[in-house]
């Protein structure tokens, strides 16, 4: 299943940075940890929404250059659209490539925030895995929320992080195979296999169930009882 239009995938976009300027307030309440901090919860959830909504800016733009074409140049648009872009490729095969730029960066970053700031908590709780990597990490993370690491929210951070690292192998999911149906879409990683599950609705909709992990990680009562934790980076750049 996807989109008929991008207008969809832009309210959606919307929709998901909504539901991160609703965590960030009540971090600001239960944690009262300042808006505008250099904490790494709000740092984090500030930057995921700049990512999401420069994704949706850049696919506004594309989608203007394409009506300003067709309305300005008539039958010849397709010729000004693709100058516009500049490219050799037609029309369709560039704004595809594009797309697909947008929504594989969207889902790294996304996955690398959520990664960083996860790290950040582990270690102002003074509870570091014996071993790195993002399965260890999240195990850990799972743990202090208080949340079971075998079920749904496992699943769920494991799915994102099983899209992303299919791009160490060209699109082909080479760890333990996983098959997880959320919001009535499935996501199927089969080993060895190639990542069938990658669309913009797929994207979205692992996107929106990551930030509901994130909410139950970051209200949980060992998480919001910190008072402030840092982000090194944040720290150097205020």
């Amino acid at each position: 299943m996807n989109y008929s239009n991008f207008d969809q995938v832009l309210q959606d976009l919307q929709s998901l940075n909504q539901a991160i300027e609703d965590i960030r307030q009540k971090i600001v309440t239960v944690s009262g940890v300042s808006y505008a901090s250099q904490d790494a919860r709000q740092v984090a959830l500030d930057g995921l929404q700049c990512d999401i909504g420069a994704c949706g800016n850049w696919i506004r733009v594309l989608m203007s250059l394409k009506g300003l074409a067709q309305e300005k140049y008539g039958k010849n648009w397709d010729e000004e659209y693709r100058n516009l872009i500049g490219t050799g490729l037609t029309s369709s095969q560039a704004e595809d490539l594009m797309l697909d730029y947008l929504r594989n960066t969207l889902t790294t970053k996304v996955h690398f925030k959520i990664e960083n700031l996860f790290n950040n908590i582990i270690k102002a709780l003074s509870a570091n895995p014996n071993r790195r990597g993002f399965w260890q990490t999240s195990d850990t993370m799972l743990q202090q929320a208080g949340i079971p690491i075998q079920g749904r929210e496992k699943d769920i951070l494991t799915a994102l992080a099983n899209l992303r690292n299919s791009f160490h192998a060209n699109g082909i999911h080479n760890n333990n195979s996983l098959n997880i149906i959320i919001d009535g879409i499935r996501f199927e990683f089969c080993k060895g296999k190639r990542v069938e599950c990658a669309s913009w609705k797929h994207i979205i909709v692992i996107i929106r169930a990551t930030i509901s992990v994130l909410e139950s990680i970051l209200l949980a009562n060992r998480v919001a009882s910190l008072k402030d934790i840092p982000d090194t980076f944040a720290a150097d750049n205020p």
